[in-house]
């Protein structure tokens, strides 16, 4: 299940706020009537016999609503409308979503009940006008709230991640066979002379975002961005084929190039970069009490970073360790090239770096 939720975040998402929307306009509904007959309250039976029908298909439109509004509508405008006017929008967006879902299930119930269009739009009115009605509405916007919370916690962090910190996996220091592979953008210091502090964040936000998108193919997770580098990581024992972390680069790469023409449109520059990869044993740990943040620890890390020093000292675009150079030999889509016995900065003994290439263009 966990790696299904990786695999496929929006989709992800998208149940998120539909079984989340269901759920809470059920949760309303059992707390409203609850007792009411014990209390010599009469409900009809109509009413309870639609009494999970209506706010489960009421949970499904809104969170189907919420899903639209987010992936297609919001992301079109986003780049448009200054923050304070997007969150504004959300709220009106959202509100209609919310009102006329409401309003919808609220008249095809009763026309169930009543079978009459003038008694069921008379009951309609008398339910946007009444108190229950502005308590509906309320608590469905404040589980809106909560949901999109957690949402974009996930889309944050990774959801795999946010799973196994709600379930205190890593609470005490755990050990893991990770993958880890450094991005980092060439000409970083040029670049952001030449664009500006404002430019230039802008730059790498989209940069990093064209690789976001490609993450879930490859069964990736961002660990931290760091000035103009990404890390992303896998963890070995969940990763089938071990080749992945090479054919993100080589993907990321293919998508920069697509993209060339709206970088220089925007920028005036096209983004290249440099990448390393290695695997090994990592500590994982939750680290902090105030602001708590997931940390690994380990050599492996070390030694990643310094083999993404040798890209550039020997201009190569993706390097390796001993400790993936087989998996990717394996791989009749891949060359992998010996290139030196090194002893990298930091370090006592020799360390195998190994050049990664596509054989041919059409192989990625």
């Amino acid at each position: 299940m966990l790696s299904l939720i990786k695999k496929y975040p929006k989709q992800a998402d998208v149940a998120l706020l539909v079984i989340g929307f269901s759920l809470g306009a059920n949760l309303f509904v059992y707390l409203k009537l609850a007792g009411l007959n014990e209390l010599g309250i009469y409900v009809p039976a109509e009413v309870y016999d639609i009494n999970w029908v209506a706010p489960t298909f009421s949970g499904l439109l809104i969170g189907l609503g919420f899903s639209f509004l987010e992936y297609r509508l919001f992301p079109m405008l986003s780049s448009r409308l200054a923050h304070l006017w997007m969150s504004l929008l959300r709220l009106i967006t959202f509100s209609c979503c919310i009102v006329g879902s409401l309003v919808l299930v609220h008249t095809l119930a009763d026309l169930v009940v009543f079978g009459q269009i003038l008694r069921s739009a008379q009951e309609t009115w008398a339910f946007l006008t009444g108190t229950l009605f502005i308590t509906l509405y309320l608590y469905l916007m404040i589980l809106g709230l909560a949901l999109n919370f957690f949402r974009a916690i996930g889309n944050r962090f990774g959801h795999g991640i946010l799973v196994n910190y709600i379930v205190g996996k890593y609470r005490e220091p755990v050990e893991e066979d990770r993958i880890f592979m450094f991005i980092d953008l060439d000409g970083s210091t040029k670049i952001a002379e030449d664009l500006g502090h404002t430019r230039y964040s802008r730059f790498l936000n989209k940069c990093f975002s064209d690789l976001s998108i490609l993450l879930p193919d490859y069964d990736a997770e961002v660990y931290q961005y760091v000035g103009d580098e990404a890390v992303v990581t896998w963890n070995m024992q969940q990763l089938k084929d071990h080749s992945k972390p090479a054919f993100l680069y080589l993907a990321f790469e293919r998508l920069l190039e697509r993209n060339r023409s709206n970088y220089e449109e925007k920028f005036g520059v096209f983004p290249t970069f440099k990448a390393s990869i290695n695997a090994g044993k990592v500590i994982v740990t939750e680290l902090g009490q105030q602001r708590k943040e997931l940390a690994y620890h380990g050599d492996v890390l070390n030694t990643a970073s310094r083999v993404l020093e040798l890209c550039s000292k020997m201009k190569k675009r993706l390097l390796t360790t001993s400790s993936l150079s087989r998996a990717f030999e394996t791989n009749q889509r891949l060359t992998v090239q010996f290139v030196s016995d090194l002893v990298l900065r930091g370090k006592d003994h020799k360390t195998e770096v190994y050049e990664v290439y596509p054989k041919t263009a059409s192989s990625i």
